[in-house]
């Protein structure tokens, strides 16, 4: 298996899942608590440390781009075991009126694994103003 790019596909997961796209998803997040965001890469489904499951257009782009990424380097999905991304969301950091505007600071972690090898990646702090949609 291809060390450096299977590195690479690790640590372009984290930047991805708080990337622009991520945008669409902002206000489904801010109905949930702080916690923690898992995303199934493989299989495009997102779980929450509350023990909600919301759709989240990221977690089908992440699996997409995952995907697309694997064939165009020939290696086949099969031979991964496992792809996560976990973000820790807070959003008490900064005060705001959460009715209008949430503050999202963002801790996340990747996981890809072969039979052979683990790959991690990591972005710390991240943060994102989101303003509510229907805010006064």
């Amino acid at each position: 298996m291809r060390r450096k790019v299977l590195q690479d596909i690790a640590n372009t997961l984290c930047p991805m899942l708080v990337g622009w796209r991520m945008g669409d998803d902002l206000e489904s997040l801010a109905n949930l608590p702080d916690g923690r965001l898992e995303i199934d890469v493989l299989r495009g489904h997102a779980t929450h440390s509350s023990g909600a499951e919301p759709h989240l257009f990221i977690a089908h782009e992440l699996q997409a781009w995952f995907s697309a990424r694997l064939e165009q380097l020939s290696i086949p999905i099969a031979a991964i075991s496992k792809a996560i991304v976990e973000a820790d969301i807070r959003t008490d950091l900064l005060a705001t009126n959460r009715k209008r505007v949430v503050s999202f600071n963002f801790d996340v972690n990747s996981l890809v694994t072969t039979a052979e090898r683990e790959y991690r990646g990591r972005l710390a702090e991240t943060h994102s103003w989101h303003s509510r949609v229907g805010a006064l």
